[in-house]
């Protein structure tokens, strides 16, 4: 008898450590898979954030060739440079710029609410603006700005010299704005087309651009206003200017004497002055110099002065400017 109790003490014991094996196999079983199940949670989220990231960033080559990551639809853009124009006829959110002091006409009330980030800029004021990009124009002058810059915000240095056409094809590769761009492109190239219809030139006439600062004359090329003068439907260019300007490579213009005027004089003459009492003075007294008198441009009345602010072709001025134009040739 009691041999048998011992067989079955034994056979329970026995019993009781297979099922306490089965539990104990069990729970680690669903503790794997609880582990991988987390895991995968995990690996989920990862994979969310990084195609969120990759939505609102894009792949961006520099104009000196450095590969960034910049917003693809930022918010907050602060620009360095003069071209603010662009920015504010395409609608960026621009909270800071180096503002003009002294605004030209065009310009309207757009200005307001930008904060003026100072010239020099300064990076105290840029960083309070928080801006989620920096465009700055002035990469080459100041090498160490650009760094500096980086701390604050993804920066793109950014070249304004570039005819409108291709500066703001760049500004749309930079903002995701491409098929506004184009659109953009379209609109002033009609625009330009029916000013020049209007203005009926001949086959070849040609047009020249001065400038007088202080008492230096210079002649233009096809940057700024002679942009707009220039290219397609446009005036032609006068081979001194051609070969002198346009064809050198990095040169905008170039100072001259009053004894070539005759070399780079075209059919018509457009002379814009700087405004202040020393570039009057001279301009005036350029006007009524032998010299300029024998130009036949200036015998026939070819002669436009154009106002200082107007030698741009940024995106809000060539609003006004191709209607302008023909008002100063008296051409309406």
């Amino acid at each position: 008898m009691k041999k048998h109790r011992e067989k079955r003490n034994i056979l329970w014991g026995g019993s009781f450590l297979l099922l306490l094996m089965l539990i104990l196999s069990a729970c680690s079983s669903n503790g794997n898979a609880s582990d991988v199940k987390e895991k995968e949670n995990e690996k989920t989220a990862q994979s969310d954030v990084q195609a969120e990231e990759s939505e609102t960033t894009v792949q961006y080559t520099t104009i000196t060739g450095e590969q960034v990551e910049i917003p693809a639809d930022p918010k907050r853009v602060v620009y360095i440079g003069q071209t603010t124009g662009d920015f504010l006829a395409m609608d960026i959110p621009l909270v800071g710029n180096n503002l003009p002091q002294d605004p030209a006409s065009y310009y309207g009330d757009k200005l307001e609410g930008i904060v003026d980030i100072g010239n020099p800029a300064s990076l105290e004021t840029i960083l309070t603006l928080k801006p989620d990009l920096i465009i700055n124009v002035y990469y080459k002058a100041d090498p160490n700005l650009n760094e500096e810059l980086s701390k604050i915000a993804t920066t793109i240095p950014f070249n304004p010299a570039l005819p409108y056409a291709e500066r703001i094809k760049e500004m749309g590769n930079i903002l995701s704005k491409q098929e506004e761009v184009t659109k953009i492109i379209a609109k002033f190239e009609t625009q330009s087309k029916e000013m020049f219809d209007k203005l009926q030139l001949a086959e070849g006439e040609t047009a020249t651009v001065f400038y007088q600062l202080g008492k230096i004359l210079y002649v233009m090329g096809d940057r700024n206003f002679g942009a707009i003068i220039y290219g397609e439907n446009g005036f032609a260019v006068p081979p001194a200017v051609q070969k002198n300007i346009i064809d050198v490579e990095g040169v905008s213009f170039l100072e001259v004497s009053e004894e070539v005027l005759p070399e780079f004089s075209g059919d018509h003459l457009f002379v814009i002055v700087q405004e202040d009492e020393e570039s009057e003075a001279e301009a005036d007294r350029l006007l009524q110099s032998p010299v300029w008198g024998t130009l036949p441009a200036v015998k026939k009345g070819n002669v436009y002065v154009v106002p200082n602010e107007w030698n741009t072709d940024n995106l809000l001025a060539l609003e006004q400017l191709y209607k302008k134009l023909p008002e100063w040739m008296h051409k309406q």
